[in-house]
């Protein structure tokens, strides 16, 4: 009697700690949109082209103090043109983010959700923009999203819906 006891509180001490999963919710990703349409520039899959020539111009015009902001400048506007949406995830990467798309659901808007894993070097952060119903009823948000992944950056933007 006392070994069930036993099991029993041990059982409902583990369920009290364990995490409640949170509702995966249906994302769809926006593809970068150039600004210069048509122009073919291989960057062997990077999607970085244009933010990095953007960021080298932006420091070849700016000067003094103002050099930061020329390269800040110079990058958003390299994305724009070259689009940008960021290194792919796979294994523990893609479960990081797909948790941190499911909080993003959770939290007020524009405050980022962040999440990381050591054994792939890999980040980001997920700022929910907007919250409106679509059509068919569900809750959607869109977001911004910065990721780093092995040294690759990216930036991307998408709709969460539940």
């Amino acid at each position: 009697m006392r070994r069930i006891a036993c099991v029993t509180f041990a059982a409902l001490i583990l369920a009290a700690c364990a995490q409640e999963k949170l509702p995966q919710p249906e994302v769809t990703m926006k593809a970068p949109e150039p600004l210069v349409g048509g122009i073919p520039v291989d960057d062997r899959g990077t999607r970085l082209v244009g933010p990095a020539g953007g960021a080298l111009l932006g420091m070849a015009i700016g000067g003094g103090s103002g050099t930061e902001i020329a390269v800040a400048a110079g990058v958003a506007v390299g994305y724009a043109v070259g689009g940008s949406e960021g290194p792919s995830l796979t294994g523990f990467p893609a479960q990081a983010h797909r948790e941190a798309l499911a909080k993003m659901m959770t939290v007020p808007l524009r405050e980022p959700v962040t999440w990381f894993t050591a054994s792939e070097h890999a980040s980001g952060k997920i700022t929910p923009t907007r919250e409106f119903t679509d059509e068919r009823g569900r809750t959607c948000r869109e977001f911004v999203e910065w990721r780093t992944v092995r040294a690759m950056n990216g930036h991307t933007s998408g709709t969460a819906c539940l």
